[in-house]
């Protein structure tokens, strides 16, 4: 059964959406306000938190923050309007799994909790065009771009060829399938990943390997292969 902790300051919205992912096989829902958000995540420990990111009780970031330090963080992706495009690039920064509209119908919903879930990432139109455009300034900055090569450089021929699948969005059972490793092994290079290049989730790493183009140096390595 998968937990999802939904954090908004009305209750009828937080109704709603819980009433949702209810709906759903294998799906329970909790709900709390942005005050209660970390106090209750560490009391139930859900493994998917909806985070309001303009929470009127609190500073959703803050709650962000919270949320990603407690001893076993669950997947939080942000709850948004477009509106907030520059809360919601701050919130991947820190390290937020994805980003959801208020107003998202309800099988993207359901679906976007599963892909959370097994630890993959989920992007709104808003977070992926606003992302897009990130890292399109970034392509004509040489010194992101110097900087992601270089933390990439520390990586194994393995681990690029899974930093790449992460870039992708794939699950860690799909980069399992594919290289036909098992899922922990895959998980434990995700890890060793992540370590290496000082990121905290999916998003972080891949705007990295997106930077240093790690697809492309992949690539031409399996063809030089």
């Amino acid at each position: 059964m998968t937990l999802t902790l939904i954090v908004n300051d009305d209750p009828l919205l937080r109704a709603g959406l819980q009433m949702i992912i209810e709906s759903a096989d294998r799906l329970s829902a909790r709900v709390a306000c942005g005050v209660e958000a970390v106090a209750t995540a560490r009391h139930c420990r859900p493994d998917v938190v909806l985070l309001d990111i303009q929470t009127r009780s609190t500073d959703g970031l803050d709650v962000l923050r919270g949320l990603l330090d407690l001893p076993d963080p669950p997947r939080v992706a942000v709850l948004s309007t477009p509106a907030a495009d520059r809360s919601v690039l701050a919130a991947l920064r820190i390290g937020a799994a994805g980003c959801l509209l208020r107003d998202t119908g309800p099988d993207e919903l359901v679906a976007s909790v599963r892909t959370l879930a097994v630890g993959s990432i989920v992007l709104s139109g808003l977070a992926g065009s606003q992302l897009l455009s990130e890292l399109n300034e970034d392509a004509h900055n040489s010194d992101a771009a110097l900087r992601a090569r270089r933390l990439t450089e520390s990586l194994s021929e393995r681990e690029h060829e899974v930093l790449a699948m992460v870039a992708e969005g794939l699950s860690n059972a799909d980069i399992s399938r594919r290289l036909l490793m098992g899922v922990g092994t895959v998980k434990d290079y995700v890890s060793a990943i992540f370590a290496k290049l000082g990121v905290v989730n999916r998003v972080q790493a891949a705007v990295i390997a997106d930077r240093a183009r790690l697809s492309e140096c992949v690539s031409m390595e399996r063809a030089v292969g």
